[in-house]
């Protein structure tokens, strides 16, 4: 399944009569955030399971700067360019953290703070 069927499959499992755009999109931060923090938590955890959290929050930051930099996206330009540039920092030290040079609670920080600010922005 490639990337934007698998967003649409996570999309899909929520309840969207309940839930508003920003608020679906602040659960699956909010979910992959909590899987980095599992595998990263745990002394016991594998290194294939840290790939594959990390792997999944790198396709999660993609799909973002996608969704971004599509003419369509009603976001400002200066938003829509910030939001890119976050992406590539992900990408960058989702690297960083795979070659044992960068700490993955960054990554989980910028998750927490971007699904806030989506939970904020859609009540």
């Amino acid at each position: 399944m490639g990337h934007p069927q698998q967003a649409v499959a996570a999309y899909a499992a929520l309840d969207a009569s309940m839930l508003s755009p920003g608020r679906a999109e602040a659960l699956v931060f909010a979910k992959v955030t909590r899987r980095l923090e599992q595998v990263f938590s745990a002394d016991n955890t594998s290194y294939v399971a840290r790939i594959s959290a990390l792997h999944d929050n790198r396709r999660l930051w993609q799909s973002a700067a996608i969704a971004c930099a599509d003419d369509a996206n009603a976001m400002s330009d200066a938003l829509r360019a910030d939001l890119i540039s976050l992406a590539a920092f992900v990408d960058r030290t989702t690297s960083g953290v795979l070659g044992g040079s960068a700490e993955p609670s960054i990554l989980v920080e910028i998750n927490r703070r971007v699904a806030a600010g989506l939970s904020a922005g859609s009540v």
